[in-house]
């Protein structure tokens, strides 16, 4: 193999390792709370009587770990999440738009989901990368 082809296969392996590494989901437990310095709205992540509990976390995994995902509420930017972080937010019981858009060298655009707070039960949800570097938010059981 000349030295040329064997440069080109190191590169190729190495895009399609990156690639087609997803991500790992993480318990509400793992995950550790996004750091107040990362927070934007302080406000959306102080506990409120009566309003309903929902945390976004994002996935761990070594695809992607150099960059943040700004979470969003209602358009608004509500915190940098790091993989293996969550932020806690406290929101009006009702329908409200989450997103998510990846932050810095990774690719991602804005993601959004609708999502249902209840004053009873809390709302989990996840931000990931698939297989083939889809970036996604969705509801999560885990």
């Amino acid at each position: 193999m000349s030295e040329y082809n064997y440069k080109l296969f190191v590169v190729l392996f190495s895009l399609m390792f990156l690639v087609s590494c997803a991500t790992t989901p993480v318990s509400n437990e793992e995950a550790r709370e996004v750091e107040m310095r990362h927070v934007i709205d302080a406000g959306v992540v102080t506990p409120r009587q009566g309003f309903g509990e929902v945390v976004v976390k994002r996935d761990q995994g070594l695809n992607t770990s150099a960059c943040r995902s700004r979470v969003f509420v209602d358009g608004e930017p509500v915190a940098d999440i790091a993989p293996g972080e969550k932020v806690t937010m406290y929101l009006p019981v009702g329908e409200v738009m989450l997103a998510a858009k990846a932050t810095g060298i990774c690719a991602g655009g804005l993601v959004e989901v609708s999502a249902r707070v209840s004053d009873s039960k809390t709302s989990t949800f996840r931000v990931s990368y698939g297989t083939w570097g889809e970036f996604s938010i969705q509801p999560t059981s885990f």
